[in-house]
């Protein structure tokens, strides 16, 4: 139940903060089409949008911790594992595509925009994190060895 609950609670914290991306996301693009459009967003979500926005918060959070969590030992680099999670939240994100044709609502296209906005957003976040961290990694394991010649 301990090793549940290590999975469970940040992959619910972490399917919520991209749903909240999500939806923060479609508020601000529909904020901005009349501006460029001239066509008045009525800023209603449907029911369907918020189905489709929790499952694919749900499917990236668990992807993210299985592909890049802490709680996997990874034998593998990150930037492939990167590039995995990209190709199957992209698979995620076309399927709900997909799922647009079937029920045709309207801003469909504004939705597909904003959930792929918010994909990029965490793979471009991940990759500035991974040039941070190398940077950082290759600063501190040279003091590393600026200090471990100092005790010799």
């Amino acid at each position: 139940m301990k090793k549940l609950m290590q999975w469970v609670m940040p992959a619910k914290n972490l399917a919520a903060l991209v749903f909240a991306g999500l939806v923060c996301a479609y508020m601000v693009a529909g904020a901005l089409i009349p501006v460029v459009t001239g066509v008045p967003f009525n800023y209603t979500v449907p029911f369907i949008f918020l189905l489709q926005g929790v499952v694919l918060s749900i499917v990236v959070a668990i992807l993210w911790l299985a592909l890049l969590g802490d709680q996997v030992s990874h034998r593998t680099r990150y930037l492939p594992r990167l590039a995995i999670f990209c190709v199957l939240a992209a698979v995620a994100g076309g399927l709900c595509l997909l799922n647009f044709f079937l029920m045709h609502t309207d801003w469909a296209k504004l939705w597909l925009i904003v959930a792929a906005a918010v994909v990029a957003g965490v793979v471009v976040l991940s990759l500035l994190g991974e040039l941070y961290f190398r940077r950082t990694g290759k600063k501190y394991t040279e003091f590393l060895r600026v200090y471990q010649g100092t005790l010799q």
